[in-house]
């Protein structure tokens, strides 16, 4: 029995990698987008409340929500791009070999929180929706819905160390 082709692993891993940054580059570029949105609802809602004298109901909340949506969207494309927070205590002292290992055991930390969180984010979406429950002020929604952006974060942020292991591994073999 014929194991799989090295060059098909290599392309299939690859696919993978392109697959994930422009997914990942995309969600970070509607990021980015929202934060230019939400600077206008507050620039509105600062106007109606003080220059013409009544407020918009309903603001806070929505911001709120969005502000989910860009934290979930933009955190896989800070971590593919090296911007996310990093306590270098050990690693700005360790050896090669010792680096490695703690990059590799940072890659697999923040996979294991991904599916902590994505299993966490589903459940509570899934909760929610077969409840029925929808939010209480000024904007009734259905709670699945400002609670989806965690779901799609946690699987990009999964996605993001999963290629980040899988290319650590491959150059390991490679040397």
């Amino acid at each position: 029995m014929q194991h799989g082709d090295p060059k098909e692993a290599a392309s299939a891993a690859s696919f993978l990698e392109r697959a994930t940054y422009w997914l990942v580059r995309l969600c970070g570029v509607l990021s980015a987008l929202l934060i230019i949105f939400i600077l206008g609802i507050v620039t509105l809602a600062i106007v109606q409340r003080y220059i013409v004298g009544k407020p918009l109901l309903g603001a806070d909340e929505f911001i709120g929500y969005v502000l989910v949506a860009i934290v979930m969207l933009g955190t896989a494309e800070a971590l593919r791009m090296g911007d996310h927070i990093v306590i270098d205590l050990l690693s700005g002292r360790a050896g090669p070999r010792m680096s490695r290992f703690l990059t590799i055991w940072a890659d697999v930390a923040v996979l294991a929180f991904a599916v902590v969180l994505g299993w966490s984010s589903w459940n509570a979406i899934k909760f929610a929706y077969d409840f029925g429950e929808y939010s209480s002020g000024y904007i009734e929604i259905a709670t699945w819905i400002p609670q989806t952006p965690m779901l799609i974060g946690s699987v990009l942020i999964g996605l993001v160390a999963l290629t980040r292991l899988l290319e650590r591994f491959s150059l390991g073999r490679s040397s």
